[in-house]
């Protein structure tokens, strides 16, 4: 049975006209060109323009007060030189090959994906803003026989949100935006798939997600996972990645949950929250520091 499509965005003529042969020309260029553009975004956004510098300050300090002030230090300038290779590596997304895909964003354990295919099983992925996400959802319909579906947040840009559905669904991964998730995932319940979710997403609010401590403080996470494994009854598994050097990576998998309804509410979210702590702490410094994780407060 094949499954079913979601629709790409529209986007602009503008930005198909003047913007996309601009970002397809970089995305063309080979990677010690793409690197060396990245040294100068680096310079740009760290050295000029102090991109964010304060959040980026305030959530290392807050997450790690036991280090010094030199040892922070180090991973924020780490922190911006990865942010900086990562923008020019999404765009690749749009050149990329297989062959490369495969060399330089490595599934460990692929075969977890095939023991589940071999099963008939639909399961779930969830994974964080560590690495490159991006290219993991592109990796993954290359090795995966299962269909990949991958749940994302709109843009505000309609052009970049075309740009980034385009990216996403080029080697026939279905990109679903989150309103879509629940209609896409029970057509599409007759097919064996896999469904990733970025499980450290920010909630648009605290008053309905599920709140856990993890970085030295109160951090909401949202619960969609937990609620459409139980729904389906779908297997979840955590996917985490580690950089190993500029432009290479290597996703590692691991079955977490296996009957979600044996468990009791927030629990698997908890469970969540707290190997996304674990994979942060592990390589702390590939983590996406610069977005405002903790603007939502917990209510006493």
């Amino acid at each position: 049975m094949e499954a079913k499509r979601t629709v790409q965005p529209k986007g602009t003529i503008g930005f198909k006209l003047f913007v996309f042969p601009i970002i397809f020309f970089f995305a063309s260029l080979p990677f010690i060109f793409t690197q060396t553009l990245g040294n100068v975004v680096y310079f740009i956004l760290y050295k000029l323009l102090k991109y964010r510098v304060k959040v980026v300050k305030e959530n290392l300090k807050n997450s790690f007060p036991n280090k010094s002030v030199s040892e922070r230090l180090e991973i924020e300038i780490k922190y911006y030189r990865h942010l900086s290779d990562l923008f020019f590596e999404t765009l690749k997304g749009l050149t990329l090959s297989r062959n490369q895909l495969n060399r330089r964003m490595t599934n460990v354990d692929q075969q977890v994906y095939d023991d589940f295919y071999l099963k008939g099983q639909s399961f779930i992925v969830v994974m964080s803003h560590c690495g490159n996400w991006e290219w993991v959802c592109d990796m993954s319909q290359v090795v995966c026989k299962q269909q990949v579906q991958c749940v994302y947040k709109t843009l505000s840009s309609k052009g970049f949100d075309w740009l980034m559905y385009k990216i996403r669904s080029r080697f026939g991964a279905i990109p679903m935006n989150m309103e879509q998730t629940l209609r896409v995932m029970t057509s599409n319940k007759n097919v064996t798939t896999v469904t990733a979710f970025i499980g450290d997403q920010n909630p648009s609010s605290g008053k309905t997600a599920h709140w856990s401590h993890i970085l030295n403080q109160d951090t909401p996470f949202m619960n969609g996972p937990e609620k459409i494994s139980k729904m389906f009854n779908y297997p979840i598994v955590y996917l985490s990645s580690r950089k190993i050097k500029r432009g290479h990576y290597e996703a590692r998998s691991e079955i977490i949950i296996e009957n979600p309804k044996d468990f009791k509410e927030g629990e698997i979210t908890e469970l969540i929250a707290k190997r996304t702590e674990k994979e942060i702490l592990d390589q702390p410094e590939i983590w996406l520091w610069s977005h405002r994780r903790w603007k939502h407060k917990r209510e006493s």
